[in-house]
């Protein structure tokens, strides 16, 4: 769907002045979702940034007239330009937008000012958790390319740290050669980092010299015709029917505790449904006993929005019905996590810290039970589709409810269980032979 821009008078009692005059803006529609900006800087008179109510009338009439018929003329050379800009976008972004409406020059050759632009590309796209990495990533390459650690706050916003990525030794993209990125991977894995950390922040930089080269012409070798990012092999955790069942039995007194933990195993009963999922979830998503939903880390990226359907089982049931938020309407969300009226970015926030606190429930409640691998959130997706397959589930079926884009992918995301699977078969077969009694 194309953008629309529009002139927009800004009625509303505590938008108005002292005087009782309301703001004029260039609202700007897409995907539902509206901008407001200040058109300061293209009016001709600034006596027409306000204006009555008496006014607005006259402006919008069939025939204005007078001084009103050129505020008329005016505003709509304004969002003629606006929608000018619109229809040259590709692809429509409110950031690409608001630089070239507001005439702002980006130095793409700069890697730091190429990264904040695009993560606030992202941010606008409300794709915060993509937003995240490459803050990371940008945060990496900065310490390596300076030598130094950067020491910030962890409440520090991100937002107030571009300063200090755009100052100091520059780094521009024809810097970045095969050769930095292997003396960059090893300054990572001397960091401590994991390989798949390290392949996050490759990938992320590969994405990087795509836009800059192919989107905003910069004259630069890309290094990754010659270098290939490296890919995790590291062992997935994934319980087994008794762990899951120990979890899932664990008596508690504590409703914090008894809610995270029911949140896990919701994720688990629900095919390895992602928190993120669940925090969204409405009670208009349950139709004839099943959650019928779209994973949001599909959103962004899939061209069509493949819908899954879960079917709501008996544990499922009872937890929507200890947890859940009633009498609030068919649209509300099913569980109180989070709230209509916060912004993307609140909800992402949010979803983080029932991430963290799952975490931190479900790390206690296995050490109570004395399970030794370190579990996390994460373990429920892993779990569900590992069990699905050990009790006869087909891997299209495993495919189909997690989700994935094809059965190919399934495959190689059980491969790793089914490795841990036949090394434990192994196990027992050796213990078999060597750990008997000789009488």
């Amino acid at each position: 769907m194309q953008a629309t821009a529009r002139i927009y008078f800004q009625k509303a009692p505590a938008k108005r002045t002292t005087d009782d005059l309301c703001p004029v803006k260039l609202c700007v529609t897409h995907n539902r979702k509206r901008k407001y900006y200040s058109i300061s800087e293209e009016i001709k008179d600034h006596s027409w940034l306000y204006v009555t109510e008496d006014a607005i009338e006259k402006i919008t009439s069939d025939s204005p007239r007078g001084k009103y018929r050129d505020m008329a003329f005016e505003y709509k050379r304004i969002t003629d330009k606006a929608t000018a800009i619109i229809n040259e976008l590709a692809i429509f972004s409110f950031n690409q937008f608001e630089q070239k409406f507001k005439n702002e020059v980006t130095d793409w050759d700069n890697v730091f000012a190429a990264m904040i632009e695009h993560i606030k590309e992202l941010k606008s796209e409300d794709r915060f958790s993509y937003a995240m990495s490459f803050e990371s990533t940008m945060r990496a390459v900065k310490e390596y390319h300076q030598g130094k650690a950067l020491d910030y706050n962890c409440r520090q916003k991100v937002v107030t740290r571009y300063e200090d990525y755009l100052s100091g030794k520059a780094l521009s993209f024809v810097d970045i050669t095969p050769a930095w990125l292997k003396r960059f991977e090893k300054h990572l894995r001397q960091q401590g980092k994991s390989t798949s950390t390290i392949g996050v922040y490759v990938r992320n930089l590969r994405v990087m010299f795509n836009l800059a080269i192919n989107e905003h012409k910069v004259r630069a070798e890309n290094p990754f015709k010659k270098h290939k990012p490296k890919t995790s092999t590291g062992r997935k955790i994934a319980l087994t029917a008794e762990q899951i069942s120990l979890i899932a039995n664990y008596q508690t007194g504590d409703p914090k505790e008894l809610f995270h933990r029911d949140m896990f195993m919701f994720s688990f009963l629900g095919c390895g449904m992602n928190l993120t999922d669940i925090a969204r979830l409405r009670h208009s998503n349950i139709e004839g006993g099943e959650i019928i939903f779209v994973r949001k880390k599909t959103e962004a990226g899939e061209k069509t929005e493949e819908a899954l359907r879960i079917p709501i089982t008996r544990q499922m049931q009872s937890i929507i019905d200890l947890h859940s938020v009633r009498a609030v309407g068919h649209d509300a969300f099913l569980f109180p996590i989070l709230r209509p009226d916060w912004d993307e970015e609140r909800k992402f926030a949010e979803v983080r810290q029932l991430t963290k606190m799952v975490n931190y429930y479900l790390k206690r409640i296995a050490k109570a039970v004395k399970i030794e691998e370190n579990v996390s959130s994460y373990v429920a997706r892993h779990s569900w589709a590992t069990i699905s397959k050990n009790t006869g589930a087909s891997t299209e079926y495993i495919s189909e409810q997690l989700g994935h884009s094809s059965v190919l992918v399934t495959k190689l995301y059980l491969k790793g269980f089914e490795k841990e699977a036949r090394e434990r078969q192994s196990g027992k077969i050796e213990d078999a032979i060597y750990n008997q009694k000789v009488i």
